[in-house]
This record gives structure tokens, C-alpha cells and sequence, in this order.
């Protein structure tokens, strides 16, 4: 256990921000661009997820949305069937959430191909994926061989993931050439 007196506010959160940014060092570009490939090439995109991961995965369906993708997120309401050729973007930090995995087999059977941020880097259990990025983000609960992080349970995982999605949205955004107005004309307006 730390000793609080012995810790800053300050210095933790520098701790916390310099995990993270080792965390994205170790992620694998080609990943990352198979990852985007995917995303530009889908009729539809579907986002897929569990708790806090589910949450962050909702952000990154909107911003896909406010670039003119079509996203949406499984078992939410519109939600169009999934088809050959769609894509489901799934993320978990185990790789093996049951929820998530009962979901995802239902899209496979109808052709869909499969995208899985995860913390595991491999394992039987893992989630079958057309493409994987691993997010390093070692854990008592993932990753036991590693040493553990500062932040509790997947906070890590949770972090890297979201500024991963905000990577790419900033990075589809410029390949698709696609200006500040133009994604504000595609944001809620009843709010």
C-alpha cells in the first residue's frame, strides 16, 4: 500500500499520464492502420462493450457517426441488423467478457468481420478478431505475469483505449478531409 503522506496530487497524476503514455508506445501501428482499413471499408459499423469499456466505446460510435460513418452500438435503439461485410468493433480488456462474446458470435454468423481492443495479449480464451489491438495495460486482473499499474483494475486499458479512439477519429478526419463544420452539421441538435 502507498503511503499518502509520502504522495502528491502533482506527482500521482504525472505517474498516471506517464503509464498511459508508455502503455501507447507499445501499442502496434499496423494494427492500428488494419484497424482503420476496417473501418473505411465497412457498409456499417457496430461498437460492442461492457461497463466502462462499453461507455467509452458509445464516444467513439458518435464521433464515427459525426464523420459520416455509420455506426452504431449493438442492442441499442436504432440498431439495424449486422450483415457480411459489417464490422464489429469490440472492446475488452480481458478479451473474454461472456456478454460481450454471446453478442458477437451472433455477428459472425451473419459475415461480420471483427476488430478487438484488448489488455490480453493472448490466450485461448481471447476473442476470435479479424484484427487485434492490444493495448498493454498490465493488471491483477489481465496480464498476471506483468507487474501491476498504478490505477486500479482496467483503468489503464480504459484510458489508453479512449485516446486510441481519439487518435483515430483525428487521423480519419484528416485522410477523409473532413473540416470542423462539416462533422458539427452531423451532431445532435436536441440536446
Amino acid at each position: 500500500m502507498t503511503d499518502l503522506k509520502q504522495l502528491e496530487l502533482p506527482s500521482l497524476t504525472r505517474d498516471i499520464l506517464g503509464e498511459i503514455e508508455a502503455s501507447l508506445r507499445q501499442v502496434n501501428a499496423a494494427d492500428l492502420d488494419a484497424l482503420v482499413a476496417e473501418i473505411e471499408r465497412a457498409p456499417k459499423v457496430f461498437c460492442l462493450g461492457a461497463g466502462r469499456s462499453g461507455i467509452l466505446l458509445q464516444a467513439f460510435c458518435m464521433r464515427l457517426n459525426h464523420l459520416g460513418v455509420e455506426a452504431y452500438m449493438a442492442g441499442g435503439l436504432p440498431c439495424p441488423p449486422v450483415g457480411a461485410s459489417d464490422l464489429i468493433i469490440v472492446a475488452s480488456g480481458s478479451g473474454e467478457t461472456r456478454s460481450v462474446s454471446a453478442v458477437l458470435e451472433q455477428g459472425r454468423q451473419a459475415g461480420a468481420r471483427v476488430a478487438l481492443f484488448t489488455a490480453r495479449r493472448s490466450g485461448a480464451r481471447s476473442m476470435d478478431a479479424d484484427v487485434t489491438v492490444v493495448i498493454p495495460a498490465p493488471s491483477g486482473l489481465v496480464n498476471r505475469e506483468h507487474p501491476q499499474n498504478l490505477q486500479p483494475m482496467r483503468t489503464l486499458f480504459e484510458q489508453g483505449f479512449f485516446l486510441l479512439c481519439e487518435a483515430i477519429v483525428c487521423w480519419l478526419k484528416l485522410k477523409k478531409g473532413i473540416g470542423e463544420e462539416e462533422m458539427a452539421q452531423r451532431h445532435a441538435n436536441l440536446e
